[in-house]
């Protein structure tokens, strides 16, 4: 007998377990795809966050330019009104060179005004389209958010149907092949239960005993479970083409 009645229900089994596991993969994958979008719609937030700062920053930055302005402004006043109040040549001349750079100030500060107001402007328009963007994000974000609920109940109804044709598959086998393919499970799965094709391990592929082939094949209901020497896999031959080369 190439294989037992046995061997068959831990093979149902094993391909049961295989679905489950693809199941599952298919399930983080869906996860993992929307926590993706979720990162990316929070990084753009962030951003988004960041530039509305940095206006706020801005209008504070230009109260700041434009007190210089007027501060300069004040000063070459004050400067001229001492200037028309003084005598002498000397401090006539002085105060004409203290005018000049105020009003060289007042130049410079004037520019800086004008060029951040262009900035604030440019940086406006960009905070406008970011905007934009990120409520696109968030849109197409909970439209995915709610595909995936639509997706997950589905692979969760799959998972459930398939969880219960394998609790009805460990039923009809004995406990003692039950814990020996749970005990594989946990260090070989998905392959626990391998051919031997060619006188070889399907899981491992070491070269098997003619002792062991023949334990194989003379496999019986209730005969302990022919495992490979290497790995400890579970081994069965399907048909005599296995056995060839």
């Amino acid at each position: 007998m190439l294989m037992n009645n046995t061997l068959k229900k831990l093979l149902d089994l094993q391909n049961l377990d295989k679905e489950i596991i693809e199941i599952q993969r298919e399930k983080n994958n869906v996860i993992k795809k929307l926590r993706d979008e979720q990162i990316c719609y929070q990084q753009a937030a962030d951003d988004q966050f960041s530039k509305k700062e940095n206006k706020n920053q801005m209008e504070i930055d230009k109260k700041k330019l434009e007190l210089d302005v007027e501060d300069a402004e004040l000063k070459i006043k004050h400067l001229e009104g001492n200037q028309k109040l003084v005598k002498k040549n000397d401090a006539y001349q002085a105060l004409s060179k203290e005018i000049k750079a105020a009003q060289e100030a007042k130049v410079k500060a004037e520019e800086d005004l004008a060029n951040h107001i262009q900035q604030t402007e440019e940086n406006s328009v960009d905070l406008e389209k970011g905007k934009t963007q990120v409520d696109e994000i968030k849109k197409d974000l909970l439209k995915k958010a709610d595909e995936v609920k639509v997706q997950l109940l589905e692979i969760q109804g799959k998972s459930k149907r398939y969880k219960l044709i394998r609790k009805d598959v460990v039923k009809e086998i004995n406990d003692k092949y039950i814990s020996a393919y749970n005990n594989l499970y946990e260090k070989r799965a998905p392959k626990i239960i391998v051919q031997a094709n060619n006188s070889m391990c399907g899981g491992c592929h070491i070269s098997l005993p003619a002792q062991i082939i023949a334990d194989i094949m003379s496999l019986n209901d209730g005969d302990a479970l022919v495992t490979c020497k290497n790995c400890g896999r579970i081994l069965y031959i399907e048909n005599n083409e296995a056995l060839a080369g």
